[in-house]
């Protein structure tokens, strides 16, 4: 099965560290934790993903998409 990077976003329905807790025990492995903005980043099996949505305090898993910005004084930004 397929690791996938995600990025969590919570709601404020319940304290970040709690939905961690229940992440994790759904199998979510838990990168970071980002209070101040309400997310956690970290990985999980694609099919796991439906599973997560669905734990109380939980507003969006979303795929974690690198971004790339090129080297100082490059041409083209993107």
């Amino acid at each position: 099965m397929a690791t996938k990077g995600c990025i969590v976003t919570i709601s404020a329905e319940r304290p970040v560290r709690e939905v961690a807790k229940d992440l994790s025990k759904a199998g979510f492995k838990v990168g970071q934790i980002l209070e101040e903005i309400g997310s956690i980043t970290g990985s999980c099996d694609a099919s796991q993903i439906g599973k997560l949505r669905a734990i109380r305090g939980v507003a969006d898993v979303s795929p974690d998409n690198p971004i790339d910005i090129g080297p100082p004084d490059s041409p083209t930004a993107w």
